[in-house]
């Protein structure tokens, strides 16, 4: 991959551009990395996997590029549906890339999931990045072993570290990225940061919420719809639904006295409300869907499929 010069070109018109996607088994970074460089909280994350259900773009820009990042979900085995609309998120990505940054995590050892990772990698026939995150935490053996793996499926592909929590650190790599991007007109406004709406927005804050308070399987076995925004003057009012799959879900997620549901409700307030920059008023309402996760259909109604 040639590396060219950085160009000055006018603000605003053209210049570094392309769409770059993340790609990585569950809990590698992706995410954060995305929130590190745009310098806003725009994608959910937490320890948990599969806590990114679709593909996310994040739009950054600077004096002489516009890139667009594709957050996609965590490589794993599809057992059920919205494991397969996952993939299917996860190849779109890889259909709409220029570059793909696979992302690799060396603080544990290579598995199924980075083998599949690695082949969708190779199998793409776009150029392939190998970013070895959270190298703060990990050995350098453990960065040798994990680089090694990967590259008995990508020989020949560059690799970058950083720690994608550091500022500095996602720059110093930015800055490495940009030289390897073609010259093209900005597709976006300059102050554009996503073309998602923020309501979606709201709803994955929402299931941040879940995952951090919540334990084991249960947060995975539920999605949120937003289903009343309101822009008022004085404050944004937002009613979301969470739809759990068992009846039994529901007392673990109202907890005792109702403590957990409002907790959770605080949690996701202040999300919501610092992103939108807005005081917040959040509402939340419980459903059971059984076995949604299952269910074509209902994946289909809240765009978690096509």
């Amino acid at each position: 991959m040639p590396m060219t010069n950085t160009l000055e070109l006018p603000p605003g018109e053209s210049g570094r551009t392309g769409c770059v996607t993340l790609l990585g088994r569950p809990n590698t970074g992706k995410s954060t990395f995305l929130n590190t460089l745009l310098g806003c909280h725009l994608a959910a994350v937490s320890s948990k996997p599969q806590t990114t259900r679709k593909q996310l773009l994040g739009i950054y820009n600077d004096a002489d590029s516009q890139i667009l990042f594709l957050d996609t979900p965590g490589v794993h085995a599809a057992k059920i549906a919205i494991d397969e609309a996952m993939d299917l998120a996860v190849q779109k990505g890889l259909d709409e890339a220029d570059i793909v940054i696979c992302m690799l995590d060396p603080t544990r050892p290579p598995g199924d999931e980075d083998r599949m990772t690695a082949e969708l990698a190779a199998g793409c026939g776009k150029p392939v990045l190998l970013l070895l995150n959270k190298i703060d935490l990990a050995s350098q053996e453990q960065c040798r072993q994990h680089l090694s793996f990967y590259r008995q499926f990508l020989p020949d592909c560059p690799s970058f570290s950083l720690v994608a929590l550091q500022p500095e650190s996602v720059q110093q790599f930015l800055q490495q990225l940009k030289a390897l991007l073609p010259v093209g007109v900005f597709l976006f406004d300059r102050e554009d940061i996503t073309n998602v709406y923020e309501r979606d927005i709201a709803a994955d804050l929402i299931r941040e919420a879940l995952l951090e308070e919540l334990q084991q399987e249960i947060p995975h076995c539920i999605a949120v719809t937003v289903d009343s925004w309101q822009e008022q003057q004085d404050c944004l009012l937002v009613e979301a639904t969470l739809h759990l799959e068992r009846e039994a879900h529901k007392g673990i997620v109202i907890g005792q006295g109702g403590r957990m549901i409002k907790k959770i409700r605080q949690i996701a307030k202040a999300k919501i409300g610092k992103f939108c920059q807005r005081k917040t008023d959040l509402s939340l309402f419980l459903k059971v869907s059984p076995n949604w996760r299952k269910r074509k259909q209902f994946l289909k109604d809240i765009r978690l499929l096509e």
